[in-house]
């Protein structure tokens, strides 16, 4: 019966992974689609593919982390590098929120997965860009302490009720901006929190509300 479950369950996580894939090829085509489109259309049309492109990738490394170690590779990277692919990999929705992103020292070079870091700094500017204040910056700069690099990922949006940050590891955990704001699935600090523990990086956050969130 384990067997037989667990088998299930394989397969489950297969099929979901092969699903998102697909679902990649339509997206990709609607972009091309998007560039003969109106200015205006274009830019609402590539932000809203850029959020199901969002929720896919959420759906895929929800299956990954199941067997994480078939997955990542641990290889040298520049820190700067990782950054400035996962801001382009946003690039879209960043500008219709009309956040300025400034960076600090990242002159670094790090061991880790070029892509799990990717996705997990991909939902902290998804957050960043979703619960923006009035004048939205987003500031990443690193430091290093001792052999590691601490990499602090800073907004200055509505922040999170103190009474709330326990919690916002939680599965499904949407809190009350999230039910305010909307479009907010829960998913996204619970799937970082695990990739994280996977790559061994300790990943920690400090808010206050109507000042920011730090990372």
């Amino acid at each position: 019966a384990v067997s037989d479950a667990e088998s299930s369950l394989r397969e489950y996580r297969e099929y979901i992974e092969s699903q998102v894939h697909e679902i990649k090829a339509p997206i990709t085509a609607a972009r091309l689609i998007c560039r003969n489109a109106e200015p205006e259309t274009k830019r609402k049309l590539l932000c809203e593919l850029t959020q199901i492109e969002a929720h896919a990738e959420r759906a895929l490394y929800y299956a990954r982390t199941e067997s994480p170690e078939k997955d990542f590779i641990i290889r040298k990277f520049s820190l700067s590098d990782l950054i400035s692919q996962a801001i382009a990999n946003y690039k879209t929705l960043l500008i219709q929120k009309g956040i300025r992103i400034e960076t600090g020292s990242l002159d670094y070079k790090v061991y880790t997965d070029d892509k799990w870091v990717c996705f997990i700094l991909g939902q902290l500017l998804q957050n960043s860009a979703r619960y923006h204040g009035s004048k939205p910056l987003i500031t990443l700069s690193a430091s290093l302490i001792g052999n590691q690099v601490q990499l602090i990922v800073r907004d200055n949006g509505i922040g999170i009720p103190a009474h709330e940050l326990p919690r916002i590891f939680d599965w499904g955990f949407t809190g009350s901006n999230g039910r305010i704001r909307g479009g907010s699935t829960g998913m996204g600090l619970y799937l970082c929190q695990k990739l994280t523990g996977f790559l061994e990086i300790d990943l920690k956050i400090t808010s206050e509300e109507n000042v920011g969130t730090s990372v």
